[in-house]
């Protein structure tokens, strides 16, 4: 396989981008309504119009700070009862009905459910952690199951596998490249679960009810500018976190 040239794969990207933008204005022209179906230039207005604006950054930073802290707790109970399932297969068969449940339930039937039963306040981390503990948790079984069957029977032979050393030197690095690809996808997964709990609840200093309140008065152009903000953020986030946690394995 060729070794990828980094010119050439960010002129391709580049030329994706203006490719998407021209087809968007094609289609804006077509239709004719820029309240419905707002051009490149409207929107891209809109966006400076709120990065111009202090309020956007405290929004953006409220919303950040709930993924973040739903994040951190989704991440230590997924590591902790992922690293457990991956060695004793009891625990696994227990909770195997509760993470395909969760799995498995519409995103938009959690919202609602977890909204009623919680309301506003700490409905928002709730459904966060039900989403995305699922995730962090496979991810660390699956690393714990791909270890090496040769090294788990030699590691039995030795010592109990279930020791805190047989943990933190072979199951704990082991099982690190599964874990980290799963908090990389929680970050994308995490914020647009986030943004749609914030949009229904109508979440005081949110991404989400900047969406709905756009939406409610015909403001499209505000509504395509906050998504561009948020693709930058997810973006920026996935970057952030895969050069971090390549820097603390090293």
């Amino acid at each position: 396989m060729t070794k990828p040239n980094k010119a050439i794969s960010h002129a391709l990207s580049t030329m994706a981008v203006i490719l998407v933008i021209v087809i968007w204005q094609l289609y804006a022209i077509r239709i004719d309504n820029s309240s419905f179906m707002p051009g490149p230039i409207k929107v891209f207005t809109a966006l400076f119009e709120l990065l111009g604006d202090g309020e956007t950054y405290k929004i953006i930073f409220t919303t950040l700070l709930r993924l973040i802290i739903s994040i951190i707790i989704a991440s230590t109970v997924g590591l902790f009862l992922g690293l457990v399932s991956g060695i004793r297969y009891q625990v696994e068969a227990l909770l195997r009905p509760v993470v395909s449940s969760l799995r498995t339930l519409p995103v938009i039937s959690i919202v609602i459910v977890i909204l009623i039963l919680y309301g506003n306040a700490v409905s928002l981390y709730i459904i966060s952690f039900l989403l995305l503990f699922p995730l962090i948790y496979q991810s660390e079984l699956d690393g714990i199951k791909n270890i090496d069957s040769t090294l788990l029977e030699v590691l039995k032979l030795d010592c109990d596998k279930c020791s805190l050393p047989a943990v933190k030197m072979v199951f704990l690095p082991l099982s690190l490249p599964h874990f980290r690809t799963g908090i990389l996808q929680s970050a994308g997964l995490g914020i647009k679960v986030l943004v749609v709990a914030e949009f229904i609840a109508q979440a005081e200093i949110s991404i989400g009810k900047e969406l709905a309140f756009a939406k409610a008065g015909f403001e499209y152009s505000y509504v395509f500018a906050w998504t561009i903000i948020l693709i930058v953020i997810v973006v920026g986030m996935e970057h952030f976190i895969q050069r971090y946690l390549r820097y603390t394995t090293k």
